[in-house]
Formats: structure tokens, C-alpha cells, sequence
């Protein structure tokens, strides 16, 4: 009887390891799909990154029909000052006369990608007139991209008064 009992122990024993075995594998292949995070080196970043590129060219050039197709109508801005827009807002602000942007541009572009959605993270540097006052500000900025009918958009983006 203590045969046949060690002989089922044993055989439990190699069922258990075949388990965790095929767990592991099953585990280790999931973490692999669609929403696991897309290097920076990956063809999304790469187009998200040239978005990003694009969207502070067409801000300094005021370029509203630009902005337009790259934001979402559900935009959410908020500026360096805490100040919440919509997209109309921004885009309403962007035309003003009393601002001059000189220059305008990233520093730093990080994406870090999750299928359908990506998240930017960077530094950018800004130098313009504003009622008549020069000014410069290097701020942290956070855009949030999303791939919706067909095309890449902004549906939210954030920016700091300056970096630490």
C-alpha cells in the first residue's frame, strides 16, 4: 500500500510541475499582447513622436487647421497656469493678438505606447511676447494620443509652469 501511495505522490508531484510549466509559458506569452507598453524605438513612437513634432510647428506657426485634425474634439488642455480648455478655447487663444511666440519646441520626447493609446512625456522651451512683455518658459509637458477611427489624436495634453 505505501508503494502505490508513493507512486501517486510522485505522479501528483510531476502533474504539478507540468501545471506550473504551462502556466508560466501561458503567463510569459500574455504579458506579450496588444497593451503591453511599445518601446521607443517601435513604429508607433516613432509616429507619435513626429505628431508631437508636428503640433508644436503648427503652434508656433498658429496653424489652427493643423491643431484641428491633430486634437480630438473632446480635447482637454491645460495650461502652464492650471488653466483648463477646450479644444474651440485653445485654438480661440492660439489667434490672439497680444501673443507672439517666437519659439517654440521640445527638448525631450518620451512615448511610452499601449495599443490604441499613447502617452508623451517630454520638456519643451518657449520664448515669445506677451502684452508687450517678453518672456521664457521651459516647462514639462503630458499629451495623451489615441488611435481613433483610423488616425492618431490628442485628447488631452498638460504642461507645468516649470521644471525641476
Amino acid at each position: 500500500m505505501k508503494l502505490s501511495l508513493m507512486n501517486l505522490a510522485l505522479m501528483n508531484l510531476g502533474l504539478m510541475k507540468t501545471i506550473t510549466i504551462v502556466l508560466a509559458i501561458t503567463w510569459a506569452t500574455t504579458a506579450m499582447l496588444p497593451g503591453q507598453q511599445i518601446n521607443s524605438d517601435s513604429g508607433v513612437a516613432a509616429k507619435i513622436r513626429d505628431l508631437e513634432y508636428a503640433r508644436f510647428d503648427a503652434q508656433h506657426r498658429k496653424d489652427n487647421l493643423a491643431l484641428d485634425a491633430m486634437f480630438d474634439n473632446a480635447l482637454v488642455w491645460v495650461e502652464p497656469n492650471g488653466a483648463q480648455l477646450t479644444k474651440a478655447d485653445y485654438l480661440a487663444n492660439l489667434r490672439k493678438t497680444g501673443m507672439n511666440v517666437v519659439e517654440i519646441g521640445p527638448e525631450s520626447i518620451t512615448v511610452h505606447a499601449h495599443g490604441t493609446t499613447a502617452v508623451v512625456v517630454g520638456i519643451y522651451r518657449e520664448r515669445g511676447v506677451k502684452d508687450g512683455q517678453a518672456y521664457v518658459l521651459r516647462a514639462r509637458f503630458m499629451d495623451t494620443w489615441v488611435f481613433k477611427n483610423g488616425r492618431w489624436l490628442c485628447i488631452a495634453a498638460a504642461a507645468t509652469s516649470s521644471v525641476s
